[in-house]
């Protein structure tokens, strides 16, 4: 209550008081009459003026506490707006901050390659993903609070000391590697969590995020091995090995067979390895590391030019892996047409486009597909179901061939999910006269359910491993 309000309120109740005494003075005094009466109209009238400004304070009170009421409403609609992400209604990086304090722990989950759902469909349609993905992790019951961060990024944060580690696969469990927007449109969500309990909490969970997304990590848990020393460490190593591979020669081809229904051998794969005395190092250990040198242009070069050269006497087809950035990398555009050119039997040659490249100019992509198709040359799609898989792809750049991803084909007989998607791009595949290849076909049992719904070729250990004689 005001200091002016209290004011006019003494005020009132003493004029409210005064008025009475005086009142009672008069009516029991001996006083003239006409003292009396102005005693008492006196009286009266201090009365009325103690009810006025009782009346005027009470709607002076009644007043200030409505313009308290429409603050305090005010202040929480700018809480919301401040707080509250508007497309998800839940907490946003603004509440995320404010609440880091009290953390204990953090859980950081991110999308890959979100943005192509924007690129290829509209924001529209991303959004409403991103709405139904947010109602599905709040209401798994594994978390009890979930931020938005901006873009495809969530956040949890833990105020007790409790098993992050659980908590994070639980949402792994409730996210599964795949999520089915609509018919026909499959999008990956290889979501990765980072878990730390190391303060500062955002910097070491913010580290384990980018090394998980590098080396295609379901869950990250922080730990000294990701500190920068260690990378750069490793980095140089690498680098150093890969400058000896190539002014050794040592870039090699290994070759994978490839299987038709009937089991029988129908085309090779070529694949990098690069030798080390007795052992050939597999590119898990150096191709993002390469990526990011001026090496990797030469890598490729080598590689291509090694495998035309050992298939030019074999009637055989075969596919060699070509990335985004080789294709726009003009020194290895024209070395890769050149040799095909000079290339004898044009229709044994199979190019395969990795998947998980990020496409950023779809019409350069297109128009390099024409020209191989000019040729004579087929185009294979690899790893279909890692990255941005959609159909919409496959039938705007004109694919011949589309080889499931071994993580959807190594859960085959244990996911209804996988199943799932093995029948549905089968079933594409044979509309659109497009052939179907199963890679990481590691047993039998495998092979039998994947030529039951109706897959075209086959590639994995159960055949034959790569080797670098055929």
């Amino acid at each position: 209550m005001k200091i002016n309000n209290l004011i006019l309120i003494i005020l009132a109740m003493f004029v409210f008081l005064a008025g009475g005494v005086i009142l009672i003075f008069a009516m029991f005094s001996e006083a003239n009459e006409n003292l009396k009466n102005g005693i008492i109209f006196s009286s009266i009238f201090s009365i009325i003026m103690f009810v006025v400004l009782f009346i005027v304070e009470k709607k002076l009170l009644l007043k200030e506490y409505k313009t308290k009421q429409e603050l305090d409403n005010k202040q929480q609609e700018l809480d919301i707006t401040n707080y509250t992400d508007k497309l998800t209604s839940l907490s946003n990086r603004n509440k995320f901050f404010q609440d880091l304090p009290k953390a204990k722990g953090i859980i950081l989950i991110d999308l890959d390659d979100f943005s192509i759902l924007n690129t290829i469909y509209s924001k529209e349609f991303g959004d409403e993903f991103l709405q139904k993905l947010a109602s599905k992790l709040l209401g798994s019951k594994c978390i009890d609070n979930l931020y938005r961060m901006g873009g495809d990024e969530f956040a949890f944060i833990s105020k007790t000391e409790e098993d992050l580690k659980s908590i994070a696969k639980c949402l792994l469990n409730v996210i599964d590697r795949f999520y089915i927007v609509k018919d026909n449109i499959m999008i990956q969500i290889t979501a990765t969590i980072s878990v730390t309990y190391s303060k500062p909490f955002i910097e070491t969970a913010d580290l384990a995020l980018k090394y998980g997304k590098k080396n295609k990590l379901n869950l990250v848990v922080f730990s000294n091995n990701l500190d920068m020393f260690e990378q750069n460490k490793t980095f140089m190593d690498v680098t150093m090995r890969l400058k000896k591979a190539l002014k050794t020669d040592n870039v090699v081809p290994f070759f994978q067979c490839i299987k038709d229904k009937n089991e029988n051998t129908i085309k090779y794969e070529a694949l990098m390895r690069i030798k080390e005395g007795d052992k050939f190092i597999l590119p898990a250990v150096f191709l993002e590391i390469a990526k990011k040198t001026k090496i990797y242009p030469e890598l490729t070069i080598q590689m291509v030019k090694k495998t035309f050269e050992y298939m030019k006497d074999k009637d055989i087809p075969f596919s060699f892996n070509l990335s985004y950035d080789d294709i726009i990398n003009k020194r290895i555009y024209d070395f890769i047409f050149d040799l095909i050119d000079k290339f004898e039997k044009k229709e044994n040659i199979i190019v395969e486009l990795l998947e998980t490249e990020g496409v950023h100019n779809f019409a350069y992509v297109k128009n390099f597909i024409d020209e191989l198709h000019k040729r004579g040359v087929k185009i294979s799609i690899d790893d279909f179901g890692s990255g941005y898989s959609n159909f919409v792809y496959l039938e705007k750049l004109n694919i011949d061939i589309v080889k499931i991803d071994g993580s959807i084909v190594s859960n085959i007989l244990s996911s209804e999910n996988a199943e799932f998607l093995v029948r549905t791009m089968v079933e594409f595949c044979k509309k659109n006269g497009i052939s179907s290849v199963a890679e990481f076909v590691s047993h039998r049992e495998i092979f039998m359910a994947l030529r039951e719904l109706g897959v075209d070729e086959y590639q994995g250990f159960y055949f034959c491993k790569p080797k670098e004689k055929i």
